[in-house]
Formats: C-alpha cells, structure tokens, sequence
C-alpha cells in the first residue's frame, strides 16, 4: 500500500525538444501524462532494523578474504584487483541489532511517476529503487520484495533483497544500503529529476544517482556521478545491482567475447553458455550459487537483458563507463532456495540479479584521481523479444536478437544525447530537499571551508552523532555534555585525527579525546600508540569503551587473563549492553573458557542470554566438550544474522554426529562412513546455507 502526501512537479519540454510522443500521440494531454515526483508511504510487513552496534569493528578484528588471481586473466581483468576481499566498515558502525519478528509497518517512499511507469524508491534504505512498475502492461519489472527482512551481506552487516541497488564506492553491498542518503528534486529544461545522494566518509567522496523519467516515454533513465574532492587519488567501486523475478524458463542475454566466473576466491576462465552439464543463461538450472561476467572489452553501448518464455523482461544499457556485465543466482539448491526465501518469503522469494559495473569484474577498483570526477548514463525498461528467438539454443543467436531488440528501445544517438544533458544538468542545484541523510556531509563542508558539488545540498545535521565533531569545529573542544556521556560516533580519517590533535594542543586534551585518538590509532594498526591512547583516556575518566578496546588489545598480543580482565572492567559501566555480551561470549568461546562463560551467562538478563549468538558460542563450547546433544538442541532454531557464504551452522551440526560417531568408534571415521552419518542426518532446512 502507498499513500501519498506533499509533491508534484510537472515535466512540459522534453516531448517538445525530444520528439518522444511515445504511445499518448499528440493531441491534448492530461495532467496524468505529465511526470510528477510525490513523496508517499509504503505499508508492507517489516522487521526491526534496531539500533546500530555502538562498538566500534577494527580492520584487524575482520578474518582475511585472500583474493586467488587466476593465471588465465588478462591484464584488464587482473587490473585494480584488490588481494583481500575484506571491508573494514570503520567510520560506520555495525548494524546487526536486527531482528526476524515481522510486523507491519511503514516505509517512506519517493515515486518518480508518468503515464507509463513509476519507480518507487526507499530514501531511508540506501535509496534503493525498490520498484520499476510498468503500468501500460501492469507488469512490475523489477524484484519487489514484499517483505523487508535483514540479513548478514552487507559490509555492515544489515541487508535486504530488491530493486536496483546503488553500490559503492568500495567493495560489497554499500556502507549505506541500509542506512538513510539525501532526496531532492532538480529542475531542468526536460522537466524533474530526483536526486539521491550522498558523502561517503570513508573515502570522503560524493555520489549522486539522478533518476528522471520524461514525460511520454516508458524507459527510465539514471546518471551516475562521484566526485574525488581529495588531494589524493581514491580506487573507486561502482556495480548497478538490478534485481528480476526469476521463473523456470527465466534466460539472461548478454553480448560477450567470453565470461568470467567469480566465487569467493578469485575469478577464473569460464566456457559459457554450457558447462557441468547444462546451459547457463538459464538461472533456474544452477544447482549452486553462480556469479558470471560478461566480457566484451571495447563494447561502445554494454547491454544485459533478463526475459522469460514469452520474450518479455526487462533491458539494461548504459554509456561505456560502466561497462562490465554480471548476473548472479542463488541456485536452486537447498542452501540457494533456503536463502532467498530467507529474504523474503516462502514461495515468493525467486530473484536473479543483473547487474553493471565500473570495471570487469567485482573484485577490481579504478582509480579516481585527486579533484576528478566520473559519471556515466543508464536506462531500464520493459523488453518484448520474440520467443523463438528468446529460447533459441544458439547463444550467440539469442544474444543478437536481444541486440536488435535493445537497439529499438535505445538508439545509440539518443544514449549518447541523453548522457551530455544529464552532465550538463549533474551540477543543478537541488531545489528542494525532500529526505535527508546524515549530516557528515555539511560537517566535511564546514572542516574544508568549501562546497562538495554545487549539485549536492548537504543539510547541518542534529543529534548525538555528529554534535560532539560539530562542537571541535566551532568551539574547539568538547562541551560538558558531550564529556559526560559516552561515543555514538567516531571518525578515523587523516583531516579528523588532525582536527582532534590540534584541539587537544590548543584547548587541552580530555578523556574524549584519547579515546578517540586511540580509536584512530587502532583502526591504523598502531596498536602500541593505540593502547597509550586507552591508557591515558582512563586515567582522566573510566569508560567501557576504552577498556573494551585494551582487552581486543591484550587479547591480540595473546594475554587471554589480561584480556578477561578488561572485559570485565568494561562490562561494569554497561549494565546488559547485548552487543557487548555477545562479543564477551564469543570471545570465551574462541579461548575455551566454558566456566567462566557459563558464569557469565547466568549473569545475564533472559533477554539477552537467549541471543542466537550466544547460543551459537555455546553450541561451540559444547562440541569441544563432548556435549553433542546441547550443540544440537543450540541449533533447533531460526539463525537471524547468518552471514552470506557462511556455512557455520550447517557444520556445527554435522561434526557433533561426526565426533559423536568417532567417540562410539573410539577412532577415526573413513570418508564413507562421514558420507554416510551425514546423508542420515541431513540439518534442519533452517540453518541449511550451503550454496556449493
């Protein structure tokens, strides 16, 4: 359900200037005809997305994700690639405090509306464009989810499935897919544009996604810009994330020289459309989860389709900067079912993902050098291919046909036409805000005495986040009442650490700001200046925080009892903080201390004890003590923060069978007796994840 409160803005000249007409004719036109921009509701079923994790996640507190380079890539598809896939999200913080209880409930929405289509967007969630609805043939062409349930894929954790996503600038689900970003409208000569955008902190950098859907025609065009405003050159990420309903017959087209397989590890050489037995351009036919890439280097107008059966399905086609080509699939295994459904709903879950990038593959950045800039157009819209030809067994056939039927909907005149007056219009100020996202991008504005973009309006920001970064700027120092509370924010950046240095020299150095300076020194690997940091802070005032980051400290240096000690201390200022506790579980779990985690436990409110991460670590502790059937009780339950690719769970349950059977055996088992034991008892569908 949508409803619908505040703005319309008509869009009169692009017919006039364009000559689109589209299906309406000429003749007369009624005010619906005209393209408006409305902010509205969304009542749809939701779970709780919770408070962010207060803790702050060191860059050395993430496990490495070793990037394999494969000896048959190229030099463009091995350029930029990155060698550790993992993401440390400081300056963010976690957001993991989701829940999997569904109530009903209401999201803000941006429609961007005309005769013939309207796009629906979430300005709270990353901007997502949740919605492309075709209403001439009341056909919804993207993956509408119709629930909004989180799970554990994003950089910060916190993630949902639909829509078009807006990835970047660095690797992963974005910092701020779950996360508010600004919505303004831009006035033009062609009528309105929605604006979203936003100030990434940790590349300090700018990016604005502008939609604009003209009046009279059914093809939604998108322009991508960011901005380096640094004095230093930044590797930049960008990847189009497009989700579709996927069926049985459900076929992605693509043009390529030949395609890339990607996997958690590396890319390698793929034989595509056929291989392990079957034909890829059919997602349904995965067993396993896939992501492919499509590779045409020099490819003046790159282009993806998804269609069904019929022929009919949605197109993507962009200006050459963004050039790479990928689809990706669950797979329709148990774990591939099992996920999308854990996204969604039973039965209602089956997406596919076409998507467009900045480089070849996912796993490369390009550089965006100091002062520079980079933009590129897109379109979306409805396809209609012949059958026959949509399900022709020759993949190169299938492709050209799906070429000719691109090219109808988006000449190559018009892509380019469309690309110079979106840049022309990439600089327009926003004339009114209608959602806001944070305010660290005023704050950056007002520590660098200038403007981000003439095209971006970032608004002062209120609250406890930013107040205490705002008072270091305009009074110098911390005020009193920011010193008697505790952190919701931390900035790590070059600019900031100077800023908090030049205050402590001029105004005196508080508690704070150790705090925050060791926070910097340890997010640097510095850990030495980091834990001098903590000390000093605690010397003027005791804080969780400080002892919390001295016992990640002597844990690191493997003093365990030393690390204990500080958890304990930290503990003390916090009450039943859940976040915290899961972390001093964990951490009794990952040094086999059951005592004093099972004293720790019982100490705990209910509330908290029965968090499913607890009860994982337990489960853990179990197993190493020969408790099988406590791991197994542990895991009769619905896992909500389950991270993506991670098959804990799943493993957990077969090796307390494994080491119980090793036990009865009083050795160890043969590979087909593992066989065995595991196909007679296979995990509950709830935590089955397994994707391979």
């Amino acid at each position: 359900m949508i409803r619908h409160t505040s703005l319309r803005v008509a869009g009169l000249a692009f017919a006039l200037l364009f000559g689109f007409w589209g299906t309406a004719g000429g003749g007369s036109r009624a005010i619906a005809d005209e393209t408006a921009i409305k902010e509205s509701s969304r009542e749809l079923p939701s779970a709780p997305l919770g408070p962010e994790n207060i803790w702050p996640r060191f860059r050395f507190q993430i496990p490495e994700k070793p990037i394999r380079v494969s000896g048959d890539l190229n030099e463009e598809d091995r350029a930029g690639m990155f060698t550790n896939a993992a993401v440390p999200p400081l300056p963010y913080l976690m957001q993991d405090n989701y829940t999997r209880d569904r109530r009903i409930g209401r999201l803000p929405v941006i429609q961007v509306e005309n005769a013939s289509l309207r796009a629906v967007s979430y300005p709270s969630l990353g901007g997502r464009m949740i919605s492309l609805y075709d209403k001439r043939a009341a056909r919804e062409l993207l993956f509408d989810n119709p629930v909004l349930r989180f799970a554990n894929l994003a950089i910060r954790n916190a993630w949902f499935s639909g829509g078009v996503e807006w990835n970047g600038p660095l690797y992963g689900h974005s910092l701020l897919t779950c996360s508010p970003v600004f919505a303004g409208t831009v006035a033009t000569p062609r009528g309105p544009i929605l604006r979203l955008y936003e100030f990434d902190r940790t590349l300090e950098t700018t990016w604005q996604v502008d939609v604009f859907l003209p009046r009279d025609d059914d093809r939604l065009w998108i322009h991508v810009k960011a901005i380096n405003p640094n004095e230093r050159d930044v590797d930049f990420y960008w990847w189009t994330n497009i989700a579709v309903p996927m069926t049985r017959d459900t076929r992605v087209l693509s043009p390529m020289d030949y395609a890339l397989s990607h996997d958690f590890t590396g890319n390698s050489r793929l034989t595509f459309p056929v291989f392990d037995g079957f034909d890829g351009s059919y997602p349904s036919r995965y067993p396993y989860f896939k992501s492919v890439f499509f590779r045409k280097p020099g490819s003046g107008k790159p282009w993806s389709v998804c269609v069904d059966g019929e022929g009919r399905g949605v197109f993507h086609v962009s200006t050459p900067t963004l050039f790479g080509r990928k689809f990706f699939t669950w797979g329709t295994g148990r774990g591939g079912k099992r996920w999308m459904e854990f996204l969604s709903e039973n039965g209602r879950g089956d997406y596919i993902e076409i998507q467009g990038g900045v480089t070849p593959t996912q796993l490369q950045t390009r550089p965006l050098r100091a002062g520079g800039s980079i933009e590129w157009t897109e379109c979306i819209g409805a396809l209609a291919m012949d059958a026959n030809a949509a399900r022709g067994g020759d993949y190169g056939g299938a492709c050209a046909a799906a070429g000719k039927a691109v090219d109808e909907r988006v000449r190559d005149a018009v892509l380019e036409e469309q690309d110079a007056f979106f840049r022309a219009q990439a600089g327009a100020p926003v004339e009114r805000v209608l959602h806001r996202g944070a305010g660290w991008g005023w704050l950056h504005e007002k520590r660098i005495g200038r403007r981000l973009s003439p095209g971006l309006l970032f608004e002062h920001g209120v609250g406890e986040e930013t107040r205490p970064w705002e008072e270091l700027l305009t009074k110098g120092t911390f005020s009193t009442e920011t010193l008697g509370g505790e952190p919701r924010s931390f900035n790590v950046s070059a600019g900031w650490v100077g800023v908090l240095r030049e205050s402590a020299q001029e105004r005196g150095a508080t508690w704070l700001h150790h705090l925050h300076l060791g926070v910097a020194r340890l997010e640097a690997g510095a850990f030495e200046e980091a834990r001098e940091e903590f000390r000093s802070s605690l010397a003027q005032k005791e804080s969780a925080l400080a002892h919390r980051c001295l016992a990640l400290l002597e844990e690191r240096d493997g003093n365990i009892d030393g690390a204990q000690v500080e958890y304990e201390r930290a503990w003390r200022f916090v009450g039943n903080d859940a976040n915290l506790a899961i972390e001093i579980c964990e951490f009794f779990a990952r040094n086999e201390r059951r005592q004093a985690f099972d004293t720790f436990v019982e100490s705990l409110a209910s509330s908290v004890a029965g968090h499913e991460r607890i009860a994982l670590a337990g489960a853990q502790i179990a197993l190493e003590e020969g408790d099988y059937a406590s791991v197994r009780r542990a895991l009769q339950r619905e896992f909500c923060t389950i991270r993506e690719g991670e098959v804990s769970l799943s493993d957990l349950w077969f090796a307390s069978y494994l080491k119980e059977a090793e036990a009865r055996k009083g050795g160890v088992l043969s590979d087909a007796e593992s066989r065995q034991i595991m196909e007679q008892h296979p995990p509950p569908r709830e935590i089955d994840f397994r994707m391979k």
